[in-house]
């Protein structure tokens, strides 16, 4: 008899019911070896589990930049498990005529490099791609000229800090493209972003990965494009998304800062949030990276030893 009441009287839409109804719109993005009802149980998961992508959801505007954002990575066919690809919130200035400014959490998808590594592997031009962090008692030593050479031995045990990441691709035909960028260079690109903090060693949980994904996307720029729509260099494109200070409804960024721990009960956020709701309800916190909701000890392909990742 729902269907009968007053618009006012009918129950809110929750936003697990509003990822489930946008589940048709997915299945359209995804491709065919991806079933969509697994990629909306990740997307619940990520929810549920992430306490800033919780809070960010009770706006509108919240709500509209996870949908976006789902809808991404759909179409670069990765799917947000914290694996392949993660939901990430920043901060950002909401403009509106007769309203004071305010700050509100929007919602991001970003490419994992296991996530990279998987679309290039599938896409029809690459042999292999590696990408490994350096740290100052590796032996290490890279030649350019007529003959480019990268050589790394990495010491076991105390390693050091890290000094250096680099990239290697072999293309089918037999080509290489390598890419080298030394710590100041990396965290240089960094602090232009949204998230900054995440490339520092020292206050970045997984900073290998921010580093990885930064001489990924910078070696991506060399590479042969197989069609106009190379899904591999589609979702290494998304790593630009984080230095896009104009995609927002007031075209700022806040600062980055250091995400602050929160404890507490609560796992009903996908069972009564909707973009409506104001109340704070607060959950345990994952074993997920708070900022970039990666699972910490998740395995990566190609991670070498004393590799923060």
């Amino acid at each position: 008899m729902s269907e009968n009441l007053p618009t006012t009287e009918r129950k809110p839409m929750t936003l697990r019911d509003r990822l489930s109804s946008m589940t048709p719109e997915f299945s359209k993005a995804l491709p065919a070896h991806i079933p969509p009802e697994k990629f909306v149980r990740t997307v619940q998961t990520a929810v549920q589990m992430n306490p800033d992508i919780s809070e960010a959801c009770k706006t509108r505007t919240g709500v509209q930049s996870l949908m976006a954002a789902c809808t991404k990575a759909a179409t670069d066919g990765l799917i947000l498990d914290g694996r392949e690809a993660a939901l990430v919130t920043f901060n950002s200035k909401v403009t509106e005529k007769g309203q004071p400014d305010r700050w509100e959490k929007q919602i991001q998808y970003i490419p994992m490099v296991a996530g990279l590594m998987k679309k290039a592997r599938n896409s029809g031009q690459i042999a292999s791609i590696a990408a490994h962090l350096v740290y100052e008692k590796d032996d290490f030593s890279y030649v350019l000229g007529d003959e480019e050479k990268i050589v790394h031995q990495p010491k076991f045990g105390d390693r050091g800090r890290a000094v250096a990441v680099y990239a290697i691709v072999k293309l089918k035909d037999g080509s290489v493209q390598r890419e080298v960028m030394d710590r100041s260079q990396v965290i240089a690109i960094g602090a232009q972003g949204r998230n900054g903090f995440q490339y520092d060693p020292e206050k970045g949980k997984n900073f290998g990965e921010w580093w990885r994904k930064t001489v990924i996307r910078r070696i991506s720029k060399y590479l042969p494009s197989s069609s106009d729509r190379d899904e591999f260099l589609q979702a290494v494109a998304r790593i630009d998304d984080d230095y896009d200070f104009d995609a927002t409804d007031g075209g700022e960024i806040e600062p980055a800062q250091e995400p602050k721990k929160r404890r507490g009960a609560g796992a009903a956020a996908l069972k009564d949030v909707t973009p409506t709701q104001k109340q704070e309800e607060h959950r345990e916190e994952p074993p997920h990276d708070p900022q970039t909701g990666e699972i910490i000890d998740g395995d990566v392909t190609d991670k070498q030893p004393g590799d923060d990742i």
